[in-house]
């Protein structure tokens, strides 16, 4: 099973999306430039350059419509039931719909004998594409670990086995050792053993198929995997709460619990987000960090800039920068005590954080993230709470949701709450919305 966020899956919609734009591409060249050049019986005469001109407009026209008839007809469904695989002649007859609207609102010439040929084209060239990337890039099954009691990890099975899914290939199964399953599927043991966890780690896929599973076991398995996460047979609790249905086991429908800006395409997006924006903020912010550092050096002759060791991603320390605002301490590498005249401007309009930019351009940290925390700090709050590691499966950030939504002195357990919030619901779309009122809370001069 190929998740949505996966680097293959996006490569293969692209491919895909791609291969069906060139085919109406290709398939309006070739019609225009027949009909320009060949007398056919049916047709009263060549086709004249002004009536069907092959330019941008029409090209994005025939293949954009195709594009959108496939989609609208199904052709890009994650999963296609037998009973209902999309029909080549729907989508030509949705192409030709859009086609007649989009050239009625651009005022387009259109032959129908250019049409009609384009669709017959089509008609023949999707299948043989289709079936040609069906067959040269087939979609591997990936070895699966099922987490579960004995009962569940059964009843994934059979629903399997009814569903033929030739995506999926069970390899072992892990759980509590009081049952066994005798199915064919070898016992990896229990998640708790350090052997199992390691597979787990190592498996290409896991699907949690206890439904009803404590809290601790989803955010236990969460951190044994990593970023890419798992899949989890939701429960009717967690149908509430999800609109996105990634898979299914047989007819029960799965969801994904995963890090959406840690593992995949979607990661990838991020940094380089972080990359381009942070560049262009730095460089809109050089003056105002220039200004500063000179306004720092007035006030007490003291160093500019200070690094803190703070937690970064994958639980590794890393030097964070920051304006000094305090009095300088002995070798300029951390705070004083007693905040100075600067400081106390620098901190309440969050100034002081500005070279963090830097640790984002150096790949420390993100524009957007959870607040990194001191190494100390993070040992006594893993004492009592030890899912606050999750955190670190992720960059850090300047900005965060719980600077945004929680207050500063909120305990750990109600951050981290906001913080795997964002990290496991991430969108561009989110992250800007922080940003901007991270930016609006620093204006307003909120800042400690």
């Amino acid at each position: 099973m190929i998740r949505p966020s996966s680097k293959e899956h996006f490569a293969r919609g692209v491919l895909l999306v791609a291969g069906d734009f060139l085919i109406a591409w290709g398939a309006l060249a070739a019609v225009i430039f027949i009909r320009r050049d060949v007398p056919l019986w049916f047709t009263r005469s060549l086709l004249p350059v002004s009536k069907q001109p092959l330019d941008v407009t029409a090209v994005v026209l025939f293949a954009g419509s195709f594009i959108a008839a496939l989609a609208l007809s199904g052709f890009y469904r994650r999963r296609v039931m037998p009973r209902e695989r999309p029909l080549i002649a729907t989508a030509l007859v949705l192409q030709a719909a859009l086609v007649a609207v989009g050239g009625a609102l651009t005022e387009r010439p259109l032959a129908r004998t250019v049409l009609l040929g384009v669709l017959l084209i089509e008609a023949v060239a999707l299948p043989a594409w289709r079936t040609l990337v069906r067959l040269a890039l087939p979609i591997r099954p990936r070895d699966t670990i099922l987490v579960g009691d004995a009962s569940h990890v059964r009843t994934a099975l059979a629903a399997l086995a009814a569903t033929d899914d030739a995506r999926i290939r069970v390899v072992a199964w892990a759980g509590p050792p009081e049952e066994r399953v005798d199915a064919g599927v070898p016992y990896a043991g229990s998640p708790g053993d350090p052997a199992v966890r390691e597979r787990l780690r190592e498996v290409e896929e896991v699907i949690f198929v206890h439904p009803e599973a404590s809290p601790a076991s989803r955010l236990e398995l969460l951190r044994i995997r990593g970023p890419r996460g798992y899949l989890l047979l939701a429960s009717h609790a967690d149908a509430l709460l999800t609109s996105t249905m990634l898979g299914w086991v047989g007819d029960q429908p799965l969801i994904e619990i995963s890090v959406g800006c840690g593992y995949g395409v979607r990661a990838i997006v991020k940094r380089v987000t972080d990359l381009t924006l942070g560049s262009v903020l730095a460089i809109i912010a050089a003056p105002l960090l220039a200004l500063t550092a000179l306004a720092i050096r007035l006030d007490d002759g003291g160093p500019v800039l200070i690094r803190q060791r703070r937690v970064g991603r994958g639980g590794v320390p890393f030097a964070m920068w920051k304006f000094r605002s305090m009095t300088a301490p002995h070798g300029g590498t951390g705070d004083g005590i007693g905040v100075t005249r600067v400081g106390a401007l620098l901190r309440r309009y969050r100034i002081d954080e500005l070279p963090q930019l830097l640790n984002v351009l150096a790949g420390d940290m993100s524009l957007v993230g959870p607040r990194p925390e001191r190494p100390e700090i993070v040992a006594r709050i893993v004492a009592d709470l030890p899912e606050f590691e999750l955190r670190n499966l992720v960059r850090p950030g300047i900005a965060g949701l719980a600077q945004v939504s929680a207050k500063y002195d909120s305990p750990p357990a109600v951050k981290l709450r906001y913080d795997l919030s964002y990290m496991c619901d991430w969108s561009l779309r989110l992250d800007l919305r922080l940003l901007l009122s991270s930016v609006s809370a620093s204006l307003a001069g909120s800042g400690l």
